[in-house]
């Protein structure tokens, strides 16, 4: 050890001789501040080296040169007294350590306080380094906890000469901890008033200088929040605050004899006053400090939790009138905090509880207040007091839970006050404002047809807490029922529920109804366990269930247009409904009887967010009853449904319901259903007979219709009826006789008048070079009348009905409406066609059809009855495009049926044709001539077109009528090659398609100008009139 001094001392005595030196020259301005902080860097080298061979001595020694250079601190740069602190805290923790002496401790605190503080006459900010104040509130951290302690504080009583120096030095602390400016220095000075603290063991001199660093942490803590205080310094601040209030008012420091004894004066010990005066102050600015336990920062809500924590178990003599406010905060710590730090925070709740079990009755009172403030606290628009409030609600509930206690005094309040509270709530909800669909019928149909109720979850979204703050308050509601579902409050909670939930209106019963649901949500799972493995009743929630499910029913029963009944009661309705279904699985089929029908009614309403519930519920109660589907669903309690239905239509109710829901069964099941619909659809053309004054609806049931014939036609020919022919024939176009056809036809007849039977084959045809015409095939032998025809499927005679009766309202005024009625009698047709059928004689009645449709149709394009040709062009291009539409089918599936009356018609075709053609040309000048986007008139031109094509290709034309074709298709469209023209066109007569081309290839060659053919001609002014031959 010796020679470990020896060697340690050969070593810094070059160093010390040199900073001595170099410190006495820089006094007579010899030397330089650089020369002194090159010494101070070896002397720091050195130090480092033998630190483990340093003792007081050697302290002693090595700190005589410094004290040259910290003699002149004020004349040397902030780089060099940081070198110079650096080696004084080596000195003090490896050096003095335990050895130092009162006097050099004295010295070393006074330099240490005005290198940490700066001159008491001068500005501190100009003074004062931050990194050597930070270096220099290090070293007195150290010098506390060396020797020095036992001379200043770690003693039973504390000199009286030692007073002012610890005041002073305290005083220096203080003020660097509340200077905002650096963090560093506020940090170094904690961690000196920590060491401080902890150094003085005298509790009287340490009562003195309480007041000042309570006064000092409380300001820097209350206004934590409020300004840009460091999460850290906080958090130091915070365990300060520990750290003096278990030293001066911890159970240990008060002696039992004084806190009852209020006349008590001893000097040494606190008395009564003190501790009364004390506890006060202490009140206040604890008062002031819990507000940080909302601190965005774990570590200060950590320590915040230590603090509260030493409050209750640690000063429970002096500080107990602050029992109340600190378990305030330990609740709101424990409810806010992480899943694991939470936790952790309510065991040790539980622990203190155990130990102190009428800080129970505390935290009843406060539940009581929560409780009475709960609704004017939700009615507020401060969400984040709304959120905080209801987590210390919950958390409160479930300290108390644990306990039993008697609560039966809170169940009144706390049910009353929780649904005004929810009640509150849904006022300053905005989603009472009804959000509307575009079209009802065919957005549900999507959405019904991309979701399958086997795949996907089915989730309801929230109807009365939507937006961000209403979505966290709906949280912290539904948190706070979870927990009075785990209480003994629950019982009467339901109670409550169930007797109000009819007496109540507007949003009380929406609330009731909410808080009943939330109920059995947070309720049922735990009861399917207990029941699953201890077979234990849940008799306490069955009445709950049984309540609100009843009421449900009633509510849904209601008309969905009914004013009087809020939708986001309904809304809940469906929830109640879908949940019991989840309850009952399969069981809740016989329920469907009264509840699916009110759910596809919400399906056809026209609020956005009560649709989507109904589909959602929908795909609940279909999952949890074992179907594979909605459809499915729909279609194995069609007669449930129908029988709804027909009510309604029977009683002559006109209100849009039925007709929407029967318009989602048919939508939903397909043709499967069509079969079923007899009765309803003789009850809705008992209705559109008595009330065909009403547009709407008489609109919506068209729809219905169309619904119907529309699902009929998706259906392949297999689907309404089995086939056996599957490619129907198509249907020649009509050729001009030629001779060869007429001395064909004589052969013919003078055959069949010859022979007794007619004969086995057919005649063959005639030469193909002689005529392009195909001889016409033979007639088909007649059934004998023992071969009946097999009786047409329901649903054929249902869409022949359907089309048959529709034509009665086509002379509605209302354009939609007529537009419904055609596009309803072109869906009709292919499946009513005699190609879609078995029946080879089905032409007796679908013949018939089309000669009834054909005055209709061509009515709505032609309105004169006498078909005179129109002077302007339609007004209603749509009506005239689905018309033509329309008629196009006809043509399709009528064949040479309907050539005389194309024969008659085709004038007032052409006359239509150039007026469509006139706007389609104009158009195209004004718009531009794209393939992509068209305009109307360029669109009814094109059906003009397919109508014309459609005409020729299967209902044949006269050579009368050769003429007018050419004229109309000889032009643009056989210049635009438009589809299916030139095959019309060259089937009919390929020659004249020839010379058409060939003399407008012609013209063209000639420099024939076809605007200028178009003008009439001018000779000195006088202009020639067109004249039409």
């Amino acid at each position: 050890m010796d020679d470990g001094r020896v060697k340690a001392f050969r070593l810094l005595k070059p160093p010390c001789v040199e900073l001595s030196q170099a410190a006495l020259r820089y006094k007579v301005s010899k030397s330089t501040a650089k020369d002194l902080l090159k010494c101070l860097e070896r002397l720091t080298e050195t130090l480092l080296a033998v630190s483990h061979s340093l003792d007081a001595k050697l302290a002693d020694y090595v700190f005589f040169p410094l004290s040259h250079v910290f003699g002149e601190s004020k004349e040397l740069p902030p780089r060099l007294l940081e070198r110079a602190l650096s080696c004084l805290r080596l000195l003090i923790r490896q050096g003095w350590r335990d050895r130092l002496s009162s006097e050099v401790g004295k010295q070393l605190l006074i330099l240490l306080a005005f290198l940490a503080g700066g001159s008491a006459t001068e500005s501190k900010a100009k003074q004062v380094d931050e990194d050597v104040a930070a270096i220099a509130l290090d070293c007195t951290a150290s010098l506390f906890h060396s020797s020095v302690a036992s001379s200043l504080g770690s003693h039973s009583a504390i000199l009286a000469e030692n007073v002012p120096l610890l005041g002073h030095t305290l005083t220096v602390i203080l003020d660097a901890i509340s200077n905002p400016s650096a963090t560093k220095v506020r940090l170094a000075a904690c961690t000196s008033l920590h060491a401080l603290v902890d150094g003085i063991a005298d509790e009287d001199a340490l009562r003195n200088f309480f007041p000042g660093i309570v006064s000092c942490l409380t300001k820097i803590l209350s206004s934590g929040i409020r300004s840009k205080t460091p999460w850290k310094v906080l958090q130091v601040c915070i365990q300060l605050f520990d750290q003096i209030l278990r030293k001066i008012l911890t159970d240990d420091a008060i002696p039992s004899a004084v806190v009852p004894d209020r006349t008590a004066t001893a000097d040494k010990n606190p008395t009564n006053s003190w501790i009364t005066a004390t506890a006060s102050q202490v009140k206040v600015a604890l008062s002031t400090v819990l507000p940080l336990r909302y601190h965005h920062r774990d570590d200060v809500q950590e320590a915040l939790f230590t603090l509260c924590v030493s409050v209750l178990t640690d000063c429970r003599m002096a500080l107990g009138n602050c029992n109340s406010m600190i378990l305030e905060a330990l609740v709101a710590l424990s409810s806010h905090a992480g899943s694991e730090d939470g936790q952790r925070r309510s065991q040790r709740l539980q622990q203190i509880f155990a130990s102190n079990l009428d800080l129970l009755e505390v935290l009843k009172d406060s539940l009581y207040d929560w409780t009475v403030t709960l609704p004017r606290v939700v009615a507020s628009n401060d969400g984040t007091r709304q959120t905080r409030t209801l987590e210390q609600l919950s958390t409160a509930l479930q300290l108390l839970s644990a306990h039993d206690l008697d609560m039966r005094a809170l169940n009144d309040l706390v049910t009353s006050n929780l649904r005004t509270s929810v009640a509150s709530a849904i006022e300053l909800s905005s989603t009472h404002a009804i959000t509307s669909v575009a079209s009802e019928s065919a957005e549900v149909s999507r959405v019904l047809q991309s979701t399958t109720s086997s795949g996907g979850d089915h989730i309801f979204t929230p109807v009365i807490f939507d937006s961000t703050s209403q979505g966290n308050t709906m949280a912290g509601l539904q948190m706070l029922v979870e927990q009075f579902e785990r209480s003994t409050m629950s019982v009467a909670l339901h109670r409550s529920l169930t007797e109000s939930l009819q007496s109540t209106t507007g949003n009380e019963q929406i609330a009731t109804l909410w808080l009943m649901l939330q109920s059995m949500v947070h309720q049922s799972p735990h009861d399917s366990e207990i029941e699953q493995w201890l077979n234990l009743p849940s008799d306490h929630l069955e009445p709950l269930a049984e309540e609100a499910y009843s009421f449900s029913l009633e509510i849904l029963d209601r008309s969905a247009y009914d004013e009087a009944v809020d939708w986001r009661l309904q809304a809940l309705s469906l929830e109640v409904v879908a949940l019991q279904a989840k309850h009952q699985g399969q069981d809740f089929r016989p329920e469907l009887v009264d509840a699916l029908y009110p759910i596809l009614e919400r399906m056809g309403s026209n609020n956005a967010a009560l649709q989507q519930h109904a589909v959602t519920c929908l795909g609940i109660v279909s999952d949890r009853c074992g179907y594979p589907s909605a459809s499915e669903l729909i279609v194995h309690n069609a007669d449930y449904l129908v029988n709804a239905v027909a009510i309604k239509l029977n009683t002559f109710d006109i209100s849009p319901q039925a007709s929407q829901v029967m318009l989602m069964m048919v939508r939903l099941c397909g043709s499967a259903i069509i079969p079923y619909l007899d009765d309803l659809i003789e009850s809705i053309f008992a209705i559109l007979a008595c009330y065909h004054g009403y547009p709407r609806l008489v609109e919506l049931l068209f729809e219905v219709l169309n619904a119907i014939v529309e699902e009929g036609a998706k259906a392949s020919p297999r689907a309404i009826e089995p086939a056996t022919r599957t490619t129907p024939s198509p249907r020649r176009p009509y050729k001009p006789t030629t001779i060869a056809d007429v001395i064909a036809r004589l052969h013919l007849v003078k055959n069949r008048s010859d022979r007794t039977s007619p004969p086995s084959t057919p005649l063959p045809e005639p030469d193909p070079e002689v005529s392009s015409t195909p001889e016409p095939e033979p007639e088909p032998p007649q059934p004998s009348s023992a071969e009946n025809p097999p009786p047409q499927s329901k649903a054929h005679t249902l869409i022949h009905m359907i089309t048959q009766q529709t034509t009665h309202h086509l002379s509605t005024p209302s354009p939609p409406l007529r537009r419904l009625l055609l596009s309803l009698i072109a869906s009709s047709l292919p499946c009513l066609s005699p190609q879609s059928t078995i029946q080879s004689d089905d032409d007796t009645t679908f013949l018939p059809l089309i000669a009834t449709l054909w005055p209709h149709v061509t009515r709505q394009i032609f309105p004169s009855t006498s078909y005179s040709p129109p002077t302007t062009p339609p007004a209603d291009l749509p009506t005239l495009l689905t018309a033509l539409q329309t008629l196009t089918t006809l043509s399709q599936h009528g064949g040479s049926f309907l050539l005389s009356r194309f024969s008659d018609l085709l004038p007032q075709l052409q006359t239509l044709y150039q007026q469509l053609e006139q706007g389609m040309l104009h158009e195209e000048k004004t718009l531009g001539r794209s393939r992509t986007s068209r305009g109307i008139k360029a669109k009814t031109w094109d059906q003009m077109v397919g109508l014309v094509v459609s005409m020729v290709e299967y209902v044949g034309i006269t050579r009368e009528m050769e003429d007018g074709v050419f004229e109309m298709m000889g032009g643009e469209p056989l210049a635009r090659g438009r589809d299916g023209v030139r095959g019309a066109l060259e089937g009919v007569n390929p020659d004249a398609v020839w010379l058409l081309e060939e003399a407008k290839r012609s013209r063209k060659e000639d420099g024939w100008d076809e605007e200028l053919e178009k003008r009439n001609p001018v000779i000195e002014g006088w202009e020639f009139r067109s004249v039409n031959f």
